[in-house]
């Protein structure tokens, strides 16, 4: 009974050994992810003044796209290419162009703008092998005080330069903050995250990282009363505009090491050893069973709703219950074919041309539905109105009407 007694106490100390090694190792699993950087460009903007001599202005930007292809799109702030959209567009002969390397630029194209929300989309004439796409997080009400890091190019300010000094991927700087609230801002309703990570001019346009390499805001401002402030529009805006546009992005999927779910099954994995040994010594004609650790996603519930697919189905007359599966991209609906997946026909009492668009939420099993400003209005099964440009999120077996109930669409999840 002593020896067990004793083989017991070690393999406790060596249970406390492994926690306290891992719970020390934990810090370096936050570090900053340097592969972000494989994404972050300089941009600079010129365009003619008054007199006809060139100013440049410069900003960061970050690249968009399908996980593991060449980029075309990059993000960056309005403001970064305002001067190029109001001074070149007006005066001719503007300049916009995306920094590789201090003697590899390449010239960019303004995809689409929303100066209320300061963010501008760019495009390449190809896609490129020099960059990546980064991925799209979100950050929720739970991550407040969570550590987040700002990316870009600081020197290289939007201030009229002449020159360029620094453009690679090692001349981006990095700053450390954490997320001290979310707001709304007034006037423009546009979602902002406040940081106390270091932001200068340079930054702008830049994104601002998560601690799991993902994007969550792009930089934008500092606070004019509090130098120690400073804002990133949140990735939700960013979603909705590339969303409007047919813009392809990846998003982040939750589903990588997680140090606190590491240490949990690390602990529980030594303390069934720990049981096996002390009962198998104990009872040497009847081994202990090992139970097997339960895994996420072993619960009936969920493999039950990970194997269902979002639809839609349209009970129109002309359509007759036709369906629409949802696949991980928003899905539009009206008259127009060229834009639309789920298309009515011109005439159509009560459907704009492009009317409203629906997505699946995966992580909250939920349908997202935003009415594109159309004429004659989305309506709820209730009746009510969903206001424009606002997503509403539905569960499943919900339905919706566009202008009139004869254009009913059902939300369903099918097997």
């Amino acid at each position: 009974m002593k020896k067990l007694r004793k083989t017991a106490a070690a393999l406790w100390s060596t249970v406390l050994a492994v926690i306290l090694s891992l719970s020390l190792a934990l810090p370096a699993f936050a570090a900053f992810d340097q592969s972000v950087l494989d994404g972050v460009v300089l941009i600079y903007s010129g365009a003619p003044d008054s007199s006809g001599v060139m100013q440049y202005w410069r900003g960061t930007g970050f690249f968009v796209g399908e996980k593991g292809q060449n980029p075309e799109y990059i993000i960056t702030n309005c403001h970064v290419v305002e001067e190029y959209i109001n001074a070149g567009e007006a005066l001719g002969g503007g300049q916009l162009y995306v920094m590789f390397d201090e003697n590899d630029q390449e010239e960019a194209y303004l995809v689409v703008y929303d100066y209320a929300k300061d963010i501008a989309v760019l495009k390449l004439a190809e896609p490129t092998d020099k960059r990546v796409p980064l991925l799209l997080g979100e950050a929720e009400e739970d991550d407040l005080g969570s550590e987040v890091y700002a990316v870009g190019y600081p020197l290289a300010a939007d201030v009229t330069v002449q020159s360029v000094t620094s453009a690679s991927k090692g001349d981006a700087t990095v700053t450390t903050g954490s997320i001290g609230r979310f707001l709304t801002e007034s006037g423009t309703g546009r979602e902002l995250i406040q940081t106390d990570a270091a932001l200068s001019g340079g930054n702008s346009g830049g994104p601002l990282i998560d601690g799991d390499g993902a994007v969550i805001g792009i930089s934008t401002a500092g606070s004019k009363l509090d130098q120690n402030l400073f804002y990133a529009v949140s990735t939700s805006e960013v979603r909705f505009l590339l969303d409007r546009n047919n813009i392809p992005y990846s998003l982040y999927e939750n589903g990588g090491f997680s140090p606190v779910l590491f240490l949990g099954i690390a602990a529980a994995v030594v303390i069934i050893i720990v049981l096996v040994t002390v009962l198998g010594k104990k009872k040497k004609t009847a081994p202990a069973a090992v139970p097997a650790p339960e895994t996420a996603g072993s619960s009936g519930a969920k493999s039950s709703v990970s194997k269902k697919t979002p639809q839609l189905r349209s009970m129109a007359p002309q359509h007759g219950g036709m369906i629409v599966q949802l696949h991980h991209q928003p899905v539009q609906i009206g008259r127009d074919p060229a834009t639309c997946r789920l298309v009515y026909q011109n005439g159509t009492p009560g459907v704009s041309s492009r009317h409203c668009q629906v997505y699946f939420d995966e992580q909250e099993q939920l349908f997202v539905v935003t009415d594109l400003n159309s004429t004659y209005g989305t309506f709820l099964a209730s009746g009510q109105r969903i206001a424009p440009n606002t997503p509403v999120k539905l569960p499943p077996n919900s339905s919706i009407y566009l202008g009139e109930t004869d254009n009913t669409i059902y939300l369903e999840m099918t097997e």
